[in-house]
């Protein structure tokens, strides 16, 4: 699947490239009659305004760090490469398709990042999603990584919807209520995948026969996602205080089972809120100040857990080069031996064009009682019309 999914990634690419570089038979235009009447490029079929938005998107990274036990410590390495093909396939309904290459530990792993097609407009204020998607919960779950204002993840985010947050096949819809003030609410029915338990070795028991026999042992797995079923909702709320400003509130729940469900009881609710201030001083002058609440229910065989996290962020956007910020980190543990950590991050962002930037993160981490320090230098670069302006 991966090198089926790299082949056709990089075959398409080709036949884009290939198409772009060869020379047109008319003058170019600007208007769209004229693109609908141009021959299409040699080799072609179709017209070149049937062709999609194509994009790419790479990410390079450098970390460092005291934890001995970190095996992505000490590297500089080409960490991510997004191609997005996307394109309206009817009035007021549009398809977007991203393809990703992740390096996960020694390799690079092919996926499809997400794969959707919205109806912009159902009815007045009615919208909908449909499906592979990063699923709409809090502020940050739907946004890229690449996009983000920060190199890592919150702890809360990891620890509650996973290494690579809360993803599903499925579909949500929205709907804009019709208020005097901005109100919209959203609804959506996700399958997620769970985690299957690691046989690491090999044990003799005796059987109710008494026979001895030879059985393996399972590891379960240290990351913890909703999986299989999952129902998820948000409403969100905005207004302007000022001319200048923005307040957002929003809460957020998510209702399924736990990544082992296959092999035990494995029952969990998360609940979030989230609150967002931004105002803007001047033309490139911006403060945000972003916080996310979440709490986390499971029932398991040792009992239920109740668990809670958060992350508070704090950002200046200096002129239309720099930005500096600052995260502070706290979340528990999803298991039954509880974990706690508590972190302390800042932030520096260089901004070369809208779409590529430099960012360099210093996090100090306490982590049941240990002290961790690290720090990333991080690469953000976007080619096409996907490469929008960077959180």
């Amino acid at each position: 699947m991966d090198i089926l999914l790299a082949v056709s990634l990089l075959a398409f690419t080709s036949l884009i490239s290939a198409a772009s570089a060869a020379e047109p038979t008319q003058e170019p235009s600007f208007t769209t009659g004229s693109m609908e009447s141009a021959a299409p490029p040699q080799g072609m079929r179709g017209r070149p305004i049937n062709l999609p938005d194509i994009s790419l998107i790479g990410v390079l990274d450098g970390h460092l760090s005291d934890e001995r036990s970190d095996t992505t410590k000490d590297r500089l390495e080409f960490r991510e490469v997004e191609t997005a093909f996307q394109g309206f396939i009817y009035p007021e309904m549009r398809a977007d398709v991203f393809l990703a290459l992740h390096k996960h530990e020694a390799k690079y792993e092919a996926e499809i990042c997400e794969g959707k097609v919205s109806f912009l407009r159902l009815a007045e204020g009615l919208g909908a999603e449909v499906g592979k998607i990063h699923v709409n919960f809090g502020k940050l779950n739907k946004i890229h990584e690449h996009h983000r204002p920060m190199v890592d993840d919150p702890p809360v985010l990891t620890n509650f919807l996973g290494e690579h947050g809360l993803v599903g096949q499925g579909g949500t819809a929205s709907y804009l209520l019709p208020l005097s003030f901005y109100v919209q609410g959203e609804a959506g029915f996700w399958r997620a995948a769970g985690h299957d338990h690691e046989a690491t070795g090999k044990t003799t028991v005796v059987d109710t026969n008494g026979n001895t026999v030879e059985v393996p042992i399972y590891t379960e797995s240290g990351e913890f996602s909703l999986a299989d079923e999952v129902f998820t909702g948000r409403l969100k709320t905005s207004f302007a205080p000022t001319g200048k400003s923005e307040f957002e509130l929003g809460t957020s729940i998510a209702s399924g089972r736990g990544a082992h469900y296959a092999e035990h009881q494995d029952e969990a609710k998360v609940y979030g809120v989230d609150l967002t201030f931004k105002s803007w001083p001047s033309s490139y002058e911006r403060w945000t100040f972003q916080n996310e609440y979440m709490h986390l229910a499971r029932k398991v065989p040792a009992g239920r857990l109740q668990r809670d996290g958060l992350y508070s962020f704090l950002d200046y956007r200096w002129n239309k080069y720099w930005d500096t910020g600052a995260r502070f980190d706290y979340a528990e543990g999803a298991f039954p031996t509880q974990g706690i950590e508590r972190a302390f991050s800042a932030l520096a962002g260089y901004h070369f064009t809208e779409t590529t930037r430099a960012m360099a993160q210093y996090k100090h981490r306490r982590v049941d009682g240990r002290s961790i320090n690290e720090g990333w230098l991080q690469l953000a670069f976007g080619i096409g019309p996907h490469s929008h302006e960077l959180e």
